[in-house]
């Protein structure tokens, strides 16, 4: 789903040079221009001679990306985006065990009904990290169940008591690396982590 591109972007009455991101949930613009174009205000989406033009409720983002990049984020942006649910991994054959408390209402509706109690019927474990020592306690979760991949989900931004380079940093230290992140939320984001044995990773 995602792209970044160096582009001209014209929005809002503003040109000026940026990066361009295409999320799942929204464009982003860095740069000359800062702004977050949520995908649900798009109304319709065009290609014109290496120029993509978004139509949306706050009016055009046009971008100039040239013609086959341009072609590529068309098609990007036309896919259905993955729902959080698909991103987790999580159905009703592969239930999540989670610890902590949920409270980002995008990632309880995501969970909703896909959640056990029972840590042997689980298929991935969520854990939520706010604080510190929610590191060790992860990572005790993970060696209860080596066998399944963990999702480590923690505040965005710099200022957070818990970040996602302090969760990489810990669960690389103790022989586990990091396969796959997504965010959660405007607030949260999450990286998955397995366990390395014999310089391969098990399954997550």
């Amino acid at each position: 789903m995602g792209r970044s591109s160096i582009t001209i972007a014209q929005w809002q009455g503003q040109t000026a040079e940026v990066r361009a991101l295409l999320e799942a949930t929204e464009v982003i613009l860095r740069g000359g221009i800062k702004d977050r174009v949520p995908r649900a205000l798009i109304t319709s989406m065009a290609v014109d001679q290496g120029w993509l033009r978004l139509n949306t409720d706050r009016g055009p983002l046009v971008l100039e990306l040239g013609e086959g990049e341009a072609a590529r984020w068309l098609a990007a942006a036309q896919k259905p985006a993955r729902t959080l649910t698909e991103k987790l991994g999580i159905s009703a054959r592969r239930l999540a065990f989670v610890m902590g408390r949920v409270e980002d209402p995008e990632l309880a509706d995501a969970i909703r009904g896909l959640v056990t109690p029972d840590l042997g019927q689980a298929g991935i474990l969520v854990a939520l990290l706010a604080r510190v020592p929610d590191m060790a306690a992860t990572f005790a979760l993970a060696q209860s169940a080596p066998e399944l991949g963990v999702w480590c989900v923690c505040p965005k931004g710099h200022d957070a008591a818990v970040t996602d380079a302090m969760v990489r940093t810990y669960f690389r230290d103790r022989g586990y690396v990091d396969s796959k992140s997504c965010a959660v939320s405007t607030s949260l984001t999450a990286t998955r982590y397995g366990r390395r044995r014999d310089g391969l990773l098990r399954r997550a």
